[in-house]
């Protein structure tokens, strides 16, 4: 018998703030860590955001090179040798989809009795071939043939990777409702600190620089509102290897004044607070957490048809719209909604609480997932 809390491993390819790195450390700061905790294992060798923060709630951080970067044997063999020398391990909980499959085998090989394989994303590589979708098959086969539970951020998450509805856990991506549903002391202040422009309107996204985000297009759209002589102020937050060239096309279409790039933004919930609207024409997601952030802070949406319904909690907050539609259909639809009429926070939050978005409800359906069965005390 022993007092020590049993440990998960969670795999991801790196700890920084993405959509499903952040729905998982939403669930680990709700978690009772007396009687169990996480630790990590990423393909990312440099420092991370939620490094710190993992260390700090007592996890610790593992390190082995992916696929790409070595070849499936190897990458099995080294999984293998983690779990079996930091373990013993209650759970191995993959979150990198199509990788899933070989880290489920490394824990079958290592007798993990809990494998799951966690699906958040909607598409692989953004555009469909005949290659991609053989690979897709071969995946598919490793994840079902290895793992012991399937889990998705929603039903489109689910189809994508598993190929199936059918015994695939849902469990949406939930926040902190509190803090974000919550009112802000001082929104000029937090506009003062992020160089937001007083007397504009604020349009926000929140993301890493990368393709599927489609940065271009929010840039491109910030151009057109400009030239019609409306006064904004984009604000874009988060990192990424394509943040180079966006901040050189912000040059080159003349929005030097007019859009901010703020890095990785840590206190989020008072980030949306200073919004008018949120902007995400993303050409593929699962089911993005900041998205649902948003709508917790009442913060109307103009998103890409390229994200799933899923992700609109019926609140009214949402508008979708084909990435097909000129830039300046998309400015009309964003002036509407940052004129529209919002729901009170005590509705927002009912709403996604009922939805399944209250991080502190998931970390029992989590816990259950990995066959522990506890209840925090309040």
């Amino acid at each position: 018998m022993t007092d020590k809390p049993m440990r998960v491993l969670h795999i991801f390819s790196g700890m920084n703030r993405g959509g499903a790195e952040t729905m998982m450390m939403n669930l680990y700061r709700k978690m009772d860590r007396t009687k169990v905790q996480f630790d990590f294992l990423t393909h990312r060798n440099d420092p991370c955001a939620y490094d710190e923060e993992i260390l700090a709630l007592g996890g610790r951080l593992f390190y082995v090179p992916s696929i790409g970067s070595t070849n499936p044997i190897t990458f099995v063999k080294q999984v293998k040798r983690v779990i079996q020398e930091k373990g013993p391990f209650a759970a191995v909980h993959a979150h990198t989809d199509f990788q899933s499959g070989f880290i489920a085998l490394a824990s079958r090989l290592a007798g993990v009795p809990v494998r799951i394989c966690h699906s958040h994303s909607t598409s692989w590589r953004g555009r469909a071939s005949r290659l991609a979708g053989m690979q897709l098959f071969v995946f598919r086969r490793l994840i079902t043939a290895n793992a012991t539970a399937l889990c998705a951020c929603g039903k489109d998450a689910g189809r994508f990777l598993f190929g199936k509805e059918k015994d695939v856990h849902l469990l949406p991506n939930g926040i902190d409702l509190d803090l974000f549903a919550g009112g802000c002391a001082d929104t000029e202040a937090e506009k003062r600190k992020r160089g937001i422009a007083d007397g504009r309107l604020v349009i926000g996204h929140i993301g890493r620089f990368t393709e599927e985000k489609n940065h271009e297009f929010l840039l491109r759209l910030a151009a057109d509102m400009k030239e019609r002589g409306i006064g904004l102020q984009l604000v874009l937050a988060g990192d990424g290897p394509l943040r180079t060239d966006m901040e050189n096309l912000a040059a080159k279409l003349g929005l030097d004044d007019d859009v901010r790039f703020i890095g990785i933004e840590e206190r989020v919930h008072a980030l949306l607070k200073t919004l008018d609207v949120f902007v995400m024409p993303s050409l593929y997601e699962g089911l993005p957490v900041t998205l649902v952030e948003a709508q917790a802070s009442g913060v109307p949406c103009v998103i890409s048809d390229g994200i799933t319904e899923e992700a609109d909690a019926g609140l009214g907050l949402v508008k979708r719209l084909s990435l097909k539609e000129p830039p300046r259909q998309w400015a009309s639809a964003v002036l509407r909604a940052a004129e529209a009429a919002k729901p009170d926070g005590a509705r927002i939050k009912e709403t996604l609480r009922r939805q399944g978005y209250d991080a502190g409800e998931n970390a029992g359906a989590v816990m259950k997932l990995y066959n522990m069965n506890w209840k925090k005390e309040q």
